[in-house]
């Protein structure tokens, strides 16, 4: 049998895990390993199994992923999710779908100074949906409109799944970072945009706030969000600026959402122990994805898989850009059923080598990479935002909240379509990088 062959046949092997429940970690790594002893014998799998796991986690460039994290865990026990949540709700409360809105604007800055999307949406979903569902928002709606918003983590930076494909295709994380400034931005817009197209549409899903406030308040009401400004600066100012690098930044930011938590006098131990258990759990959890798919894909690259892709496809007579849209439209398919970071580590091997032989942009297509995690994270039946916000409202039904999240999922789908289209959106930013 041809390790091509071998190669084809090991995605059976892996497929049957993954449905058995076995983590997409280690049902890569078993798989890789079982491969490399049919095509090699036990020498190379052997020395790989006892390579990979230690280099991978010894790696320096590793280091931005905890460090992101900590940040953001850190910033949500200093309270400043719910500065921003009431700064957003003054400017935007009186607004058809203000309270949505709001959540929102506050999910996007909350985005700025977080890696992670599944705790940047469980700390606005346990701060606004009870309050939009107490002025007479429906339910289904409410949920609906946090899970998605809560997606902009993923892409604006500091985004730990920008960081992770950066360090998976050894792109510059730097670039890979601002790159995901401008679409995030224009899918915050849109969100807002959508919350408020709805409310004036059904008005009875979300119910104006009859709440006056005077332009007095809103003014000072920007003084409470001027933490997020220093942690933008410090981190994005400092990467875009080139004056420290992104493993520098994130300690950096790390170092000053400490100091803001000691400042504000919000620095307990029961805070501390927190932040720092949750950031070593999604760590290891992203570094077990990470080690299971370098396995993988080793024994890809061994088998010749890639490479025999990458010939199949040049012999076909179709663009680059369809290709893209394939690539996007099976990955569409897998996020229904598997998490973002292992749906990623899976598809990179096949589907990268294929990219860099077409020329396309890998900044670029990373992009689209990260919007596509998104949609999956909020798709069903395994959409990871649905369960976190179902725990937060269990009186929601499932399918309620998963209406609330259509219109937001069109916008994402429109989001992707334009940085398909005008691919500056994504590169103009890392373009003008020193």
């Amino acid at each position: 049998m041809s390790p091509v062959m071998v190669g084809l046949l090991s995605l059976s092997g892996l497929l049957a895990l993954l449905l058995l429940g076995v983590p997409v970690a280690f049902s890569m790594a078993l798989v890789g390993v079982a491969g490399l002893l049919v095509l090699g014998g036990p020498g190379p799998a052997l020395g790989l199994l006892g390579t990979v796991p230690y280099s991978t986690v010894a790696s320096f460039s590793l280091v931005v992923i905890p460090m992101f994290v900590l940040m953001g865990e850190l910033v949500a026990s200093a309270g400043l999710a719910q500065r921003a949540y009431a700064t957003a709700r003054v400017w935007l409360g009186l607004l058809p779908g203000g309270l949505g809105m709001a959540a929102i604007g506050a999910s996007t800055f909350f985005a700025a100074v977080s890696g992670s999307s599944v705790a940047a949406t469980a700390t606005m979903g346990r701060l606004s949906i009870a309050e939009m569902r107490r002025y007479g928002y429906d339910g289904g709606l409410a949920a609906g409109t946090v899970a998605v918003a809560g997606t902009l983590a993923a892409l604006i930076p500091p985004s730990a799944m920008a960081v992770f494909y950066a360090l998976v295709t050894d792109q510059s994380v730097s670039k890979m970072l601002i790159a995901g400034v401008g679409p995030g931005i224009v899918s915050a817009a849109l969100f807002m945009l959508t919350a408020y197209l709805v409310a004036r549409r059904y008005p009875h899903l979300a119910p104006v706030v009859q709440q006056r406030v005077s332009w007095n308040e809103r003014v000072a009401s920007l003084r409470t969000i001027g933490p997020f400004g220093v942690l933008i600066v410090v981190v994005l100012g400092g990467i875009y600026s080139g004056l420290v690098t992104v493993t520098e930044a994130s300690a950096l930011g790390a170092l000053a959402a400490f100091l803001l938590l000691a400042v504000s006098r919000q620095l307990r131990w029961s805070a501390l122990h927190q932040a720092l258990s949750s950031s070593v759990k999604i760590s290891c959890m992203i570094y077990l994805i990470i080690i299971g798919g370098l396995l993988f894909s080793r024994f890809l690259a061994f088998s010749g898989v890639p490479f025999a892709m990458v010939r199949a496809i040049q012999g076909l007579d179709i663009s680059p850009l369809a290709v893209v849209i394939v690539m996007l439209l099976i990955l569409t398919v897998l996020g229904m059923f598997m998490d973002p970071v292992g749906m990623i580590m899976l598809t990179l091997p096949f589907f990268f080598p294929v990219v860099k032989a077409l020329g396309v942009d890998p900044i670029w297509f990373g992009v689209l990479v990260v919007l596509q995690a998104e949609l999956g994270v909020i798709t069903p039946p395994v959409g990871v935002h649905l369960f976190v916000v179902r725990q937060i409202v269990p009186d929601v039904p499932l399918g309620s909240l998963i209406r609330g999240t259509l219109p937001f999922m069109l916008c994402q789908v429109l989001v992707m379509a334009l940085v398909v289209v005008f691919p500056p959106i994504a590169l103009w930013l890392p373009g003008r990088m020193r």
